[in-house]
């Protein structure tokens, strides 16, 4: 995988944290009103957002690059590392193994350039950034979730666009699927799903894919990108503790 599609990787939710629930009836399920899921949810991130400033994971990542026009595989690569992904600057990482076409090699090779994180949903300045709403509820993993919509104000590739569920339960994002409001040089479309698990008052990942095309004349021509990963040791940075 190479350090333009890596940065664009890099841009997006990796470790995107939001809080759990609000107030629930007897049953277990939110007492507000539809009306008012999105603020409930937008005052549960706030708060995780406003404790925290990011949150450090075990990532066990792979990595397949293809032709895009023939489907013939041209590299992979494999990575564990330790991963400091930040609400509100660029992450950090520790590469502790790295694996590139069946070829252990010093784990100092693998590298990226890192690039500004995301303009996070449901932060204080989401109106801002993006327009969101409750389009219907469906089940994902086998869980009742409301689906929200997440349209991008600005289209940057600092905006996300696409659409999260969360737990009618408990508020909880469960799954995330979208794209950039906006491509990097050379890309030519780049899809996300993410899978989120609670931790303490937050949700983390658990695990995602990515998949880009890309394109750049003689540099790095007709590329498919398909990278997969899963999180494990996660734990949340306190604020001015890192």
């Amino acid at each position: 995988m190479n350090k333009i599609s890596r940065s664009c990787v890099a841009l997006l939710f990796a470790a995107l944290a939001l809080s759990l629930p609000g107030h629930r009836d007897a049953s277990g399920a939110p007492s507000a009103p539809r009306e008012g899921v999105l603020a409930a949810i937008q005052e549960n991130a706030v708060r995780v957002y406003e404790a925290y400033d990011g949150v450090e994971a075990r990532r066990h990542a792979f990595s397949l690059v293809y032709d895009s026009r023939t489907g013939e595989l041209v590299e992979s690569s494999e990575v564990l590392m330790l991963r400091r992904e930040y609400f509100r600057r660029r992450p950090e990482f520790t590469a502790l193994r790295y694996v590139k076409n069946g070829e252990e090699l010093p784990p100092e090779k693998f590298g990226y350039r890192t690039r500004d994180p995301m303009h996070l949903p449901f932060d204080r300045d989401n109106d801002a950034n993006y327009e969101v709403r409750i389009v219907g509820e469906s089940v994902t993993n086998g869980e009742r979730c409301y689906e929200v919509d997440i349209s991008p104000r600005r289209r940057t590739a600092r905006h996300f666009s696409g659409r999260a569920f969360f737990s009618v339960r408990d508020l909880a994002l469960r799954f995330l699927e979208g794209t950039l409001a906006d491509n990097p040089f050379g890309v030519k479309s780049l899809r996300l799903r993410i899978h989120f698990r609670r931790l303490g008052a937050a949700s983390v990942i658990e695990r995602g894919e990515y998949r880009i095309d890309v394109h750049i004349p003689v540099l790095y021509p007709h590329r498919r990108i398909v990278h997969s990963f899963t999180s494990s040791d996660d734990r949340l940075i306190p604020r001015n503790q890192n």
